[in-house]
């Protein structure tokens, strides 16, 4: 049980980095649109010079590392939706310090994805651990398993 908090844990924070990290990186680009009239979308390579856009390069290989790492500890059924509140976390962030606007649909998406991420680890199958090789071809011979194995 304490494998799966420490997943839990992980993809959680997995999801506040990687969300924070797009307003760093847009924050890192604004900057570098004041200072300079070259854009990043002309061909400009400034925004490599702008340590706010390595501040949120950094924190999104950390959050992706963080996700990786919650694999190992928790099941894909609980790692995958949890990274979905990353679309949250920046969604809330952009709305609170780049002043961008959250409309309505907006709102209505951000619920969808806590309802949406909730149900789904909720009623979510428990795995179960594979331990010789007979438990494995008894596991493979169940019915659904043939449909996988059709197309082969």
């Amino acid at each position: 049980m304490e494998d799966f908090y420490i997943g839990l844990f992980l993809a959680i924070s997995s999801s506040i980095f990687i969300g924070t990290s797009f307003i760093f990186k847009k924050l890192g680009l604004l900057r570098l649109a004041r200072n300079s009239s070259t854009r990043a979308g002309q061909g400009g390579y400034g925004y490599l010079r702008e340590w706010m856009w390595w501040a949120g390069m950094i924190l999104m290989t950390v959050g992706e590392f963080a996700n990786f790492a919650a694999y190992a500890f928790a099941p894909a059924t609980l790692v995958t939706p949890l990274g979905a509140l990353s679309v949250l976390v920046s969604a809330i962030l952009a709305s609170r310090v780049l002043k961008e606007h959250l409309n309505l649909l907006g709102k209505l998406g951000c619920g969808l994805c806590v309802i949406g991420s909730t149900v789904m680890v909720i009623h979510s199958p428990k795995e179960q651990e594979v331990a010789n090789i007979d438990q494995l071809k008894a596991m493979v011979a169940e019915p659904g398993m043939d449909i996988l194995f059709t197309d082969c």
